[in-house]
């Protein structure tokens, strides 16, 4: 077998150290670029932003700082008691009022003991023949004629707990001051019934309450 010259050597050894040369260039790149898909997944840091702080309204001038009281407080259940009237009308009054049946009247009236001007008058008497609208237009006729400064609001009828009804709300000047008026007339059976509120116009507000707890409670 005959021995290589030196000149195939040299050629052997250059070709070798291409290919040398060529792996080690093929590592380096493969160690210093990453790899696309790694490099698109993972977003570039950005600068944090701090949000700008919200600003605080300055209070108002005509934004009250706290609920207002109510205007009136409510009267509990056990402050009114059960009572009982001519024709056999039941409801409730005050617990501190007293009644009695008014001398010569088919009524009842309860008066506020701290305040003798507002009172109830509740109570029945047989019905006319009259239809019940038409009695109370003529009685509506005649007080308007005997009291000053008489002022009608409403004179409806209608229908209460299947009672044929009227509500007759008014006002009138008195000695004390003007007075305002509520009432609710129905006819039950062969008996015409009333419920009957009045007070100072400025004492009304505590008087409609009491009104309205007495004719809810009302019977028949």
């Amino acid at each position: 077998m005959s021995q290589p010259t030196s000149r195939k050597v040299a050629v052997i050894a250059f070709a070798g150290n291409l290919v040398v040369c060529a792996l080690i260039g093929t590592s380096l790149l493969l160690i210093r670029s990453p790899d696309s898909t790694a490099a698109a997944a993972v977003p570039n840091p950005s600068t944090p932003t701090t949000p700008a702080p919200t600003p605080t309204p300055a209070p108002s001038s005509t934004t009250p700082t706290s609920e207002p009281p109510p205007s009136t407080t409510p009267t509990p259940a056990a402050a009114f008691k059960d009572v009982s009237g001519p024709a056999g009308i039941t409801t409730k009054i005050p617990s501190g009022w007293t009644a009695k049946v008014r001398a010569g009247k088919a009524d009842a009236q309860a008066t506020d003991p701290a305040q003798p001007t507002s009172f109830l008058r509740y109570g029945g008497s047989p019905s006319p023949s009259q239809p019940l609208i038409d009695v109370m237009r003529n009685a509506e006729r005649n007080f308007s004629t005997q009291y000053p400064g008489y002022k009608l609001i409403a004179l409806q009828p209608g229908t209460w707990r299947e009672h044929e009804s009227v509500t007759w709300t008014f006002e009138f000047d008195t000695a004390a001051g003007r007075k305002h008026v509520d009432s609710t007339y129905w006819r039950a059976g062969q008996d015409d019934y009333v419920l009957y509120a009045s007070a100072l116009v400025t004492n009304w507000p505590a008087m409609q309450e009491i009104y309205t707890t007495a004719r809810d409670a009302a019977q028949p």
